[in-house]
């Protein structure tokens, strides 16, 4: 046995055992036929019998790739796979996860760890595994940490993937690819490449590819100086947590996160930021994007206004007060309040009682439809009440939507029906036509073309609107 054979192996083996794996522990691994899962589960088949844990795999086809990647990967799985171990194959239908994506405005790569975990947790309750084992190495520990620092991550995010988060293990964490791939070689293991690995398109791809070379040349040993980076990260944390006790949060049965405004204002602001991204991942119905720094500060500082129980509020969502309690709470349509959002999918919407909103694709253009070119969305789109502030670009300047309607004679009590519609660069279009008054649109969204595939949104007004 080679050197890098024997310390991977060793590495592995103490990992298992300082984690309490043993003869009752049951490991499901995560497969893709890659180097690093390869590895994986080439070492945990080998030691089983030693340790005397049981062995499951799961191979999870994600719908992104080609049809003839995917028969060559199973081809390969099929031929190369250790019979002794029992892997089971799930497939998210293709395209399901582009098309959330184009939908919610997500990342593809979000979705589809997403849709990856969720299968873990599923198919570990069916077989009863007591672990989930992923192949995550320590380049991808070092592609976290840079990410999550040019994100702007608090001190959780810069204490990097952690070895084990509760039933989920990480055992090739301090094994370097050089050593995976050394590894394959010695033992003749041949695995497949993910042709997505090698694009851009991703952001740890843009990273790997792109801007580790560079710190490379100017920080030679970035590797090292990272690694120590997180350890004093984590070191931090852990003090903070024994020091600090984190806010207990609760989630009411309509899935609303919350947690008491006094004990929220005596915590230090470390532990009120970490509050406020704590309770928003645990807020079931909260939007799809990521939840904005400059919102969590804008909350702090409103928080000492006693005198509206809005803290802070998107176009999406708000944190309010009520009592002694803070919530996260959607923007919807509320009998007897003026608000309405709803995001919007092909096909008809009422987004109020008598208001019809219609929604379709075309390669051509309607002057009866407000035409956006379907490029130059970025999701989610929605349709809203007006909110302060709101400003429109038209081809003379900008102008708030207020003065819009001051300019059409709508009466304050009115104004809140007159639909919005916005997208993740602002407002798009104001449609006045329900109410007898003209639609307006930003000026950017106006280069439409025929053969373009434009998304063609109309509303009607088909009886009286409900107060």
């Amino acid at each position: 046995m080679s050197i890098t054979e024997k310390t991977i192996n060793n590495r592995i083996f103490d990992f298992l055992t300082q984690h309490g794996i043993n003869k009752n522990s049951s490991i499901l691994v995560a497969y893709s036929g890659g180097p690093d899962s390869g590895v994986l589960i080439s070492i945990l088949t080998d030691i089983r019998e030693i340790m005397g844990y049981s062995l499951n795999a799961v191979y999870i086809d994600h719908g992104i790739r080609s049809r003839t990647e995917m028969i060559a990967e199973y081809n390969h799985i099929k031929k190369n796979f250790k019979t002794e171990v029992t892997i089971h194959i799930k497939h998210i239908p293709s395209g399901k996860i582009a098309l959330d994506s184009e939908k919610t405005g997500r990342s593809v790569e979000d979705l589809a760890r997403e849709y990856r975990y969720r299968i873990f947790e599923e198919l570990k309750k069916e077989i009863g595994a007591s672990h989930v084992a992923t192949g995550h190495t320590l380049d991808d520990q070092l592609e976290t940490l840079i990410m999550r620092f040019f994100q702007g991550s608090g001190i959780h995010g810069l204490s990097g993937i952690p070895d084990v988060r509760e039933s989920y293990i990480r055992p090739l964490l301090t094994v370097e690819k050089q050593e995976i791939l050394e590894y394959l070689s010695i033992n003749k293991i041949s695995f497949v490449t993910d042709k997505t690995n090698l694009s851009n398109i991703y952001l740890r791809n843009k990273i790997r590819h792109k801007l580790i070379p560079v710190i490379r040349d100017v920080f030679p040993g970035y590797r090292s100086s990272l690694c120590s980076f997180s350890e004093k990260m984590d070191a931090v944390r852990a003090v903070l947590e024994r020091t600090v006790p984190s806010l207990e949060i609760k989630v009411n049965k309509d899935g609303d996160s919350y947690f008491s405004y006094s004990d929220f204002v005596d915590q230090p602001l470390y532990r009120q930021i970490d509050t406020l991204y704590k309770s928003w991942n645990l807020w079931e119905n909260k939007p799809f994007h990521r939840l904005s720094y400059k919102l969590i500060t804008g909350a702090l500082r409103s928080l000492s206004d006693s005198s509206s129980n809005i803290i802070a509020r998107s176009s999406l969502y708000m944190l309010i007060r009520d009592k002694d309690r803070i919530f996260w709470k959607r923007v919807v349509v509320v009998s007897g309040k003026k608000s309405y959002l709803k995001v919007i999918t092909a096909g008809e919407l009422a987004i109020l009682p008598g208001i019809l909103l219609r929604v379709h694709r075309s390669d051509e253009i309607d002057k009866n439809f407000i035409c956006i070119r379907e490029d130059m969305v970025q999701a989610p789109l929605i349709v809203r009440s007006k909110n302060a502030g709101d400003r429109i670009y038209l081809s003379n300047g900008v102008k708030t939507v207020k003065k819009l309607f001051t300019e059409w004679g709508v009466t304050p009590k009115e104004r809140w029906k007159i639909p919005v519609i916005e997208d993740r660069n602002g407002i798009i279009a104001v449609l006045g036509s329900p109410f007898g008054f003209s639609d307006r649109m930003a000026v950017k969204y106006k280069k439409n073309s025929s053969g373009t595939k434009n998304l063609m949104i109309s509303a009607s007004f088909y009886g009286d609107v409900c107060e």
